[in-house]
């Protein structure tokens, strides 16, 4: 008896036109969702953004069809706002106090969504994009073969303070990039359609490893995460300060108190939902912050209560609490 063999197991030919048929189905429906420059709008989150941000929003305009721009409650820079109001067709919305990146990124991709879009570029407010950027990451989209289950294609960057890349090429035999655990929120390009399977950020995370917490959602529901190899944008985590010591050179984030309350907390409500399906990525992750913990010790200011906040962000984080600061 004839027989073919699939990804489901092996077919009949009772059923190998069901199988082909389905086959077929799924690479029209990848190809229809596929992301080009009029299927994507750009959501930028602002806070008080500072006198660049009309020439960094430049550079994303012509690589798609619009952008929304959703701020935080700006105390400040207000009026840089208006110039891109005043210079580009960019839809603002305001809101009154900071709601949080998650919120801003959901009412962005719920705006994009009402307007027929496809798919988000998602970025910060200070990341400076490369011309190619949607380029290369619409060709990783078109490299990956599970198109149909990708819900994030993320950019590499380059460091703004030192011009490295925060990822080496993490598979020798690809020249676009791999399939990864997570990525970070600016430079990624998020599936809409993947985003109201998987449900929209957490706004509970309020700022911290939000980006984090939706791609391992998104895999713990069968969909995929991708990386390019190239970096395709300049970005800093925090406000990066090298420091020398006797075998490397290492950098401290130097985040507020705040901050890293929120670090601390997400990272181990992550831990403790992540164990048993992410082990690998939960062991690295605890490993790094413990090592931000160390470098808050030895290199940063206010480090006392830096480390007073990091230890009520673990209480909160072993005990599940999420609304100190709402």
């Amino acid at each position: 008896m004839t027989m073919l063999e699939t990804d489901r197991g092996t077919v009949t030919p009772d059923n190998v036109g069901t199988e082909l048929n389905t086959q077929r189905a799924s690479s029209v429906q990848a190809n229809q969702n596929a992301p080009a420059r009029e299927t994507i709008c750009a959501v930028i989150v602002t806070r008080n953004p500072d006198g660049d941000l009309l020439s960094r929003t430049q550079k994303v305009i012509p690589q798609v069809a619009h952008i929304a721009v959703v701020d935080n409650g700006s105390e400040s820079g207000v009026g840089r706002l208006q110039q891109l109001v005043d210079n580009q067709d960019v839809h603002i919305i305001l809101n009154y106090r900071n709601e949080g990146v998650a919120r801003a990124l959901n009412q962005g991709a719920e705006w994009a969504a009402q307007q027929g879009y496809r798919w988000i570029l998602s970025l910060d407010q200070d990341t400076v994009v490369a011309s190619d950027l949607v380029d290369s990451l619409t060709a990783a989209y078109h490299a990956f073969p599970k198109q149909s289950s990708l819900a994030v294609i993320g950019s590499n960057y380059t460091s703004s303070v030192n011009g490295k890349p925060a990822a080496a090429n993490q598979d020798g035999n690809s020249s676009w990039g791999a399939e990864v655990t997570a990525v970070i929120t600016s430079g990624s390009l998020v599936s809409l359609q993947a985003f109201h399977e998987i449900g929209g950020f957490r706004e509970e995370f309020f700022v911290d490893c939000v980006d984090l917490e939706y791609c391992l959602r998104a895999r713990s529901q069968g969909f995929h995460i991708v990386m390019t190899s190239k970096p395709l944008m300049q970005h800093s985590i925090g406000n990066l300060i090298e420091h020398r010591l006797p075998w490397k050179t290492t950098g401290a984030s130097n985040h507020s108190p705040w901050r890293q309350y929120f670090m601390t907390r997400n990272t181990l409500i992550l831990a403790g939902e992540y164990l048993g399906s992410e082990p690998r990525w939960v062991l690295t992750t605890l490993c790094s912050r413990l090592k931000s913990l160390l470098l808050i010790c030895l290199f940063e200011k206010k480090r006392f209560n830096k480390l007073a906040y990091c230890l009520l962000g673990a209480l909160d984080g072993i005990r599940g609490k999420t609304d100190r600061f709402a």
